[in-house]
């Protein structure tokens, strides 16, 4: 059945506005409610064109629809795709019931993929910022979803409730199908409807990040919301509060009264029991517990979101630096990439940092200090203002680009003390930091030499990955042809990769397209941790140029590149990746000798050395006073890779009976041989245990 007809009876129909009430409406929220249809009826309505559309699904099949009146959710009806919950039109988010405007590509998103989550999560967010306002009397400031959950920032002036009464009131509400109605609006718009909550007003220009923002209506009640929502509240059937705690905010010198509400919401039971299951394997998997556990890292007051690496933790950090600097045949991975290492200061004057712009946007986020004179320092929380420094520091020609600088030096960013957790968001950091300055000719060249790296080390930890094209937001700065140019090459460069990547429209940076690349850990959940970013903006603000070939200045174009990213996040990453069992070549618990009886110890105190000697993590467990079975256990549970067991017959014999962590036993063998064995294994960096 084609898609229109489906909806002929819908055409030429007015759009009925339908909202109805579950509570009581206070003044303010009734002014607010005035305003919102005032500034709705303002708006011209788009008509349909009755232009034929050709639909491509994500399986390959085509439909036809007609512009301004075809929707995903008609689609769907007429492919009979079931649970979807928002969807994707050539890359963007758009809700199931906005018509399609030009030939598209269509994805139907559910509640098992992130973005169907989100917007569910989104949605349950304003039922709860209506519920909290309209029947708590709360001062509702802000809403939106994370990958936590959905949150409420609210001012609860007098009154209480209980987490059980607000999940109830959500439940009741949500069921009556409350219809959610979308307005894109200005600055002066935004003044208008929000005029009467000063700090709501505040919250909402700090997440304006271009000339609009999207407000809706529903119900009652007023939300801003970062990304599309569902069709209407009725499709969410359980609601469960996870926590009430204060918020922090920019800027804040005292307390503001200001608490944020975590929750969740999904569409049915068998959502609900899923996410549990998710998260009891995150808890169990949370690399702060592994960190404790195996003795990797702590965090002190005495220096708050810095983060204390013990032995074994530094043999982790310092492994992952190797692995990008050091290919497996101990030369030179960055030098053979065309990389070389630079080494800057980390507390630089504000000059530098005015210059480079950093200092009007983002001195709230940088640690400063005085010196004498009254001189004001700011440690460096990124390091491309310094590169740019040294590129200046002479005239530079054609024939030296591109220059490619790596810098692992320490960086520091004042992130607000209710947004540090673990290693995920710390203070002082260090990051694969590196910036390259070439021609526009050599950009597609050097971004694909930056993706070859980038899948390079990905494939070794087992991670899988798709890349998203981030293009030009609103505001941003430089020719719309310098973006156009730019968002072309990077698009030939990822269709030339050949991984999966999406269009991610107008999330760029403002000075820059970039790429950003999304990996997937052992139990679904992404990250993003690699970056490919194009600057335009920094060659101009440090007038960088070049001698071109012509004899004429040349303005490069600097690439900002990371791969792991955060070296810190990273290891987190990989700790709940693997669930604190590290592989052999990234391992700090890499073998555990366990003598037994006679004259054992002796030999096996060499077999330690000699592991010790080929750059192996070995200890010997010594302890008279432990059963042979206890010693295997306790070295098992501290997740060492194998376990020696070294008796009489081992010592007559020079050799070692193996066994793996999770109990495989691969038997008597000779002490060189599996040196030799485990040395190509690490080597290698191969994720095997069996040899």
């Amino acid at each position: 059945m084609a898609v229109t007809q489906l909806f002929r009876l819908l055409v030429g129909r007015p759009a009925a506005r339908v909202h109805r009430r579950y509570s009581q409406v206070c003044p303010a929220s009734s002014e607010r409610l005035r305003i919102f249809e005032s500034l709705r009826d303002k708006r011209c309505r788009v008509e349909a064109t009755g232009t034929r559309l050709s639909i491509l699904l994500a399986d390959g099949r085509r439909v036809k629809g007609t512009s301004g009146v075809t929707t995903p959710l008609l689609v769907a009806q007429s492919v009979r795709v079931k649970g979807a919950l928002v969807s994707k039109v050539n890359g963007e988010l758009w809700e199931l019931g906005r018509p399609l405007e030009a030939d598209c590509e269509l994805h139907l998103l559910g509640f098992d993929t992130d973005e169907g989550r989100r917007a569910a999560w989104r949605t349950g967010a304003c039922v709860l910022a209506g519920v909290l306002e309209n029947e708590f009397g709360a001062e509702v400031c802000r809403e939106g979803a994370s990958e936590l959950g959905l949150y409420c920032d609210h001012l609860l002036h007098n009154g209480a409730w209980s987490l059980s009464d607000v999940e109830e009131r959500c439940k009741k509400a949500a069921a009556l199908e409350l219809p959610l109605s979308r307005l894109e609006l200005n600055l002066e718009e935004v003044r208008e409807l929000f005029q009467n909550s000063r700090l709501r007003l505040q919250l909402v220009e700090e997440q304006m990040n271009g000339p609009t923002i999207t407000v809706y209506r529903c119900g009652d009640s007023i939300a801003v919301s970062k990304g599309p929502l569902l069709r209407h509240t009725g499709i969410l059937k359980v609601f469960k509060t996870l926590q009430l705690s204060p918020v922090t905010l920019a800027n804040q010198t005292e307390g503001s009264g200001l608490m944020r509400l975590l929750g969740v919401a999904f569409p049915g039971e068998k959502d609900k029991e899923q996410w549990e299951r998710e998260q009891e394997e995150a808890r169990r998997r949370d690399h702060r517990r592994i960190g404790t556990d195996q003795e990797l890292f702590f965090f002190n007051d005495v220096s708050p979101g810095s983060c204390f690496f013990l032995p074994k933790g530094a043999y982790i950090y310092n492994t992952l630096t190797d692995f990008i600097k050091v290919n497996t045949c101990s030369s030179s991975e960055y030098r053979r990439r065309g990389f070389n290492e630079v080494v800057t200061p980390t507390l630089y004057s504000t000059a530098l940092w005015e210059r480079s712009g950093h200092w009007e946007h983002y001195s709230e986020n940088m640690f400063t200090v005085t010196s004498e004179g009254s001189q004001t320092y700011a440690l460096k929380p990124m390091n491309c203002p310094a590169h740019c420094l040294m590129f200046e520091q002479r005239v530079r020609s054609w024939r030296e680009l591109p220059l490619r600088w790596a810098d692992f030096g320490a960086l520091h960013r004042n992130e607000l003390s209710g947004a540090l957790g673990g290693l995920t968001r710390v203070r002082r950091f260090c990051q694969d930091d590196a910036h390259i300055f070439c021609t526009p000719e050599q950009l597609e060249e050097e971004i694909g030499a930056c993706l070859d790296f980038v899948r390079s080390v990905y494939q070794v930890f087992g991670f899988s990955f798709h890349c998203l094209l981030s293009t030009r937001p609103a505001p941003c700065l430089g020719e719309p042809e310098q973006w156009d140019n730019a968002e072309q090459q990077l698009e030939r460069s990822l269709q030339h990769f050949g991984e999966r990547w999406e269009l991610n429209p107008g999330d760029g940076a403002f000075y820059g397209p970039k790429i950003d690349i999304l990996i997937k850990d052992a139990i679904g959940r992404q990250h993003q941790c690699a970056t490919i970013q194009l600057d335009f903006q920094l060659p101009i603000k440090f007038d960088l140029q070049y001698v071109g070939r012509d004899g004429q200045s040349r303005r490069p174009v600097m690439i900002h590149r990371a791969v792991l990213g955060s070296l810190e996040r990273m290891i987190a990453i990989l700790a709940e990746n693997f669930g604190g069992k590290w592989p052999l070549w990234l391992s700090p618990a890499q073998v555990m000798v366990i003598p037994v009886g006679g004259n054992s110890e002796s030999y096996s105190k060499q077999v330690v050395q000699r592991f010790c000697e080929a750059g192996f993590m070995a200890v010997l467990n010594d302890d008279q006073g432990a059963t042979l079975n206890k010693k295997i256990r306790s070295a098992q549970l501290a997740q060492y890779n194998y376990i020696f067991v070294v008796g009489d017959k081992e010592s007559e014999s020079g050799a070692v009976s193996v066994r793996c962590r999770g109990g495989m036993q691969l038997g008597r063998r000779p002490t060189e041989e599996v040196l030799t064995s485990l040395t190509r294994l690490r080597d290698t960096r191969s994720n095997l245990e069996e040899f």
